[in-house]
This record gives structure tokens, C-alpha cells and sequence, in this order.
């Protein structure tokens, strides 16, 4: 018998559920069944990795069941092998979802407002004066989950930095990349930008 945690994420994804004892997504057993054993059941306890180490909280967590018979087995005072049901299913699915705050349907409808402004007007070819890009992102919706900004630059700008203006807001996350010889600087809105925030 085989039992996978979270089976759908692609090999070398964080899976998000775990077994307690063994901190492991997949488990392999061997169950033994006598001939007046009809049902057997088996508790497993699993758990839910801490928040901060995935970021996929919408996609339900799927488990899967797979079973065989263990034909290497030898069975004393048996003249027939026991064989399944050729119209039983021998793989099993199930799903469930992390609890999110997103009202009674489970829908998460967010509504995002941005803007941005520009410390100056007009910029002179050559010049070494910053120019200072201030956006503001607000969620006036239900959470907005995996929510990012990105900001593509121009190939004249030569990027500086974040800087927070106001103590009240939210530190955030930014970084640079390069990607197709252009810059982007993309900041971590929150998982989720909850309802309110700024």
C-alpha cells in the first residue's frame, strides 16, 4: 500500500502536508489481512507545513491511495493466490482545502487599487539625480493571496532600492532581476494582502 501527501505538486515542490512521525509526504506499508478481517482501518496524523515555507494556499491538498497485492508473499496452506476485484479501483483520491479567509463560498474576491506618482516632471539624459516612484497597493476586497507588484524599468535606469516613507506601512520584500535583458523589480504584496491592508 502507498499513501502520498499533496500528490498533485510537481516533483521537487514543496509539499505542504507531512506525516508527524516521519516528516516525510509519502509512506509505503504492508498490511496483513486474515480471512475474517472484512475492513481494517489505519490513523495516520499528518500536518500542515508553517505558512512561511510555501506559498500555494488556494489549490486544494490532494492524497492519494494506491494498493496491491503482494504476490512475493508466500501463503502457507493455500493452493489458489488471492487475487482482486478486476472492477475494484485500487487507486483512491481525496481533497481538501486549506481554510482560508475568503467568506462562506470560498472564493477569494480581492479588489486591488494601485497607484503611482513621480517625484519630478522631467527627467535631463544623463543625470544623476534619483527619481523617486511611490505606488501605493491596497486590498478593499477579500484576501489577495500570492499578491505581487511588478515594475518593469526602463534599460537607462539603474535601480536603488526600496525605501519606506511612512512607519506605518508594511516593510516589503523586493527584489531586482534581470529577466529577457530587461529589469524588474518585483515586491511581495503578502500571502494573502489581507482585506484593509495598505
Amino acid at each position: 500500500m502507498e499513501l502520498q501527501l499533496d500528490w498533485l505538486k510537481q516533483r521537487g515542490a514543496v509539499k505542504r502536508v507531512l506525516f508527524l512521525d516521519s516528516h516525510q509526504h509519502h509512506r509505503t506499508l504492508q498490511l496483513v489481512l486474515g480471512q475474517r478481517d472484512r475492513r481494517r482501518c489505519l490513523n495516520h496524523t499528518v500536518y500542515l507545513r508553517d505558512e512561511g515555507e510555501f506559498r500555494d494556499k488556494l489549490s486544494p491538498i490532494s492524497v492519494a491511495l494506491n494498493y496491491s497485492l503482494d504476490q512475493t508473499a508466500s501463503l502457507p496452506g493455500l493452493e489458489l493466490q488471492p487475487i482482486l476485484d478486476h472492477y475494484s479501483l485500487t487507486f483512491h483520491q481525496e481533497q481538501a482545502n486549506i481554510l482560508l479567509d475568503c467568506g462562506d463560498d470560498n472564493m477569494c474576491i480581492p479588489d486591488l487599487k494601485l497607484s503611482a506618482k513621480m517625484d519630478q516632471t522631467e527627467l535631463a539624459i544623463g543625470d544623476e539625480n534619483p527619481l523617486l516612484l511611490t505606488i501605493n497597493a491596497a486590498n478593499h476586497g477579500e484576501g489577495a493571496y500570492e499578491a505581487e507588484l511588478q515594475v518593469r524599468l526602463p534599460p537607462e535606469a539603474d535601480y536603488n532600492g526600496v525605501e519606506r516613507r511612512r512607519e506605518d506601512l508594511q516593510i516589503l520584500n523586493c527584489e531586482h532581476r534581470v529577466e529577457n535583458d530587461s529589469q524588474v523589480v518585483v515586491c511581495d504584496l503578502g500571502n494573502p494582502m489581507v482585506a484593509g491592508a495598505n
